[in-house]
């Protein structure tokens, strides 16, 4: 008996450059999952805002974010009182990395 909230599944089949499969496979394994979980999400986005959804990826910089968010949730920062303050930290923190 076929259950009535199983919804019917279609097969979509694409053909795309061998070299970019394996990079997107390495990429997908790297945020934690495979591609036809990662096909069947950006479907489900692009449906829902009816145009080109988000741009997951597994680049440094949302590495580096999340790092930054932790520093502040941890109370890690350095607070300034204004422009002046940050532009002159800024500015030796430039001048210990040259020296």
């Amino acid at each position: 008996m076929i259950n009535p909230n199983q919804q019917a599944k279609d097969r979509l089949t694409i053909r795309v450059n061998h070299q970019r499969k394996q990079d997107a496979d390495a990429i997908a394994k790297e945020m934690g999952t495979d591609l036809p979980n990662l096909v069947n999400i950006f479907i489900a986005q692009l449906v829902k805002e009816s145009g080109l959804p988000f741009k997951p990826t597994a680049s440094s910089a949302v590495s580096e974010l999340n790092e930054a968010l932790a520093d502040v949730k941890a109370g890690r920062v350095t607070k300034f009182n204004n422009a002046d303050e940050l532009f002159s930290h800024l500015q030796k923190l430039d001048d210990s990395v040259n020296d």
